[in-house]
């Protein structure tokens, strides 16, 4: 990742920032930040930390550093929160559930020290989950040749949230039909059909919903809950404590936005609860727990981290240890002049700017590299995101970027397809 970080190694504050994150609990307040720029700095500042918690105010503004982080790593997910309002009429069946759960198995299954970033928004952290030993606990996996007692396992796989259906259609369901056992596992891709020979195992194979055709021999398969309300002999917890304190660092967009945005979905959630109850209503949350932001963000000042802030303001009820400010700034759009563009682009290779520029396409990007050259500018396209920006440079990549920044004291600057064409 050269290309998009190594002009940040001369940012005065940088060595001394990522020397310090992780010394103390409370949060370090970045001001100055911009839009797409928070993504690219919250990256660079991450570097060695084995769990990366990014939390922003609006599901959109999730969704979109998401898709920006993807430029820098594979190993990101995106979890989204419930609305506590509505907490058990999910209308899309099992899909929220399903992405919820796919992080919470990858937050289960990491491998040490791999690192992981998860992308959520403030709300997540405040309903109840089970705990994570609940969740290894409770799991199912299977191997070829073991023995199992389909009753019994019929009563566990109805306990963890698994429907039983005559033919199975989506994640979360099972079917039984004689000796053998349709599971559609809620974070797998494809159902598994287990064949007994007896009480045990004879073949695991992942099959084809719509023309019912095996796809993959398996050796095992592990079946995740599908649901988040069973029984937890636990207790609940919040989305929060799955990541270990000293292996952790909190990244958090506009703090003060955060803890706004927190207070205003437990306010709703409870007044409506409130007017159920005085309504005469039947209590429908049972299982169901819901944190109050300020035992939220309490615990979040037990973590390491940072909060990135356009302008330097206060971070309400957040720790805040140490205050930096850095100087960037968004791009001006182009509105599809390339004339406008090649003029900028000229001054900025006068001026010994780095630049790099990122489109959604790879052959609109080749393209563009293409043009470039024909108005004297170095351009060239490049999938090698380690390679490193000379001054005077523009290196044409694939990826996504909502909006172009630039970091005027170091000469550099991203620029975005949509900084161009709209």
């Amino acid at each position: 990742m050269q290309a998009l970080l190594a002009p940040l190694l001369e940012l005065a504050d940088h060595q001394e920032i990522v020397r310090d994150r992780q010394k103390e609990k409370g949060i370090i307040q970045v001001a100055g930040c911009t839009n797409s720029q928070k993504t690219h700095l919250m990256y660079a500042l991450s570097d060695g930390c084995e769990y990366r918690v990014i939390a922003f105010s609006s599901e959109e503004k999730a969704k979109k550093a998401y898709e920006e982080y993807r430029i820098f790593t594979d190993e990101v997910y995106l979890y989204p929160a419930r609305d506590l309002l509505f907490y058990y009429a999910d209308i899309k069946g099992k899909v929220l559930t399903n992405r919820r759960m796919e992080v919470l198995r990858a937050l289960i299954e990491k491998e040490a020290e791999s690192p992981v970033t998860v992308i959520t928004t403030m709300d997540a952290f405040l309903d109840g989950l089970p705990h994570p030993e609940e969740i290894r606990r409770e799991r199912i996996s299977l191997s070829g040749g073991d023995e199992i007692n389909l009753t019994e396992f019929e009563a566990r796989l109805s306990a963890l949230g698994y429907e039983r259906e005559s033919q199975i259609e989506g994640p979360g369901q099972f079917a039984v039909r004689g000796g053998i056992l349709d599971v559609f596992p809620l974070t797998e891709e494809l159902p598994v059909r287990i064949e007994l020979w007896g009480d045990g195992i004879d073949s695991i194979r992942s099959f084809d919903v719509e023309s019912q055709r095996s796809v993959e021999n398996l050796e095992e398969v592990t079946i995740y809950p599908a649901a988040e309300n069973w029984e937890k002999g636990l207790g609940n917890v919040s989305f929060l404590d799955y990541f270990p304190r000293e292996k952790t660092l909190l990244f958090l967009d506009e703090p003060l936005r955060l803890q706004e945005e927190g207070e205003s979905v437990e306010e709703e959630y409870f007044h409506s609860r409130e007017s159920r109850l005085e309504a005469g209503m039947e209590e429908e949350e049972e299982g169901l727990t819901v944190f109050e932001t300020k035992t939220v963000i309490e615990k979040m000042n037990r973590y390491s981290g940072f909060g990135f802030t356009t302008l330097e303001s206060k971070c309400g009820m957040f720790k805040v240890r140490e205050t930096y400010s850095i100087q960037a700034k968004g791009v001006n759009p182009y509105n599809s002049s390339f004339e406008l563009l090649t003029r900028d682009l000229k001054r900025m290779k006068r001026n010994g700017y780095r630049v790099v520029l990122i489109s959604g396409s790879r052959t609109r990007a080749k393209r563009l590299a293409e043009d470039l050259r024909d108005y004297d500018l170095s351009s060239f396209y490049s999938e090698d995101m380690q390679r490193q920006v000379n001054p005077g440079e523009i290196m044409v990549s694939c990826g996504y970027v909502a909006e172009g920044y630039e970091y005027p004291m170091l000469k550099f600057v991203v620029i975005s397809e949509s900084d161009i064409f709209g």
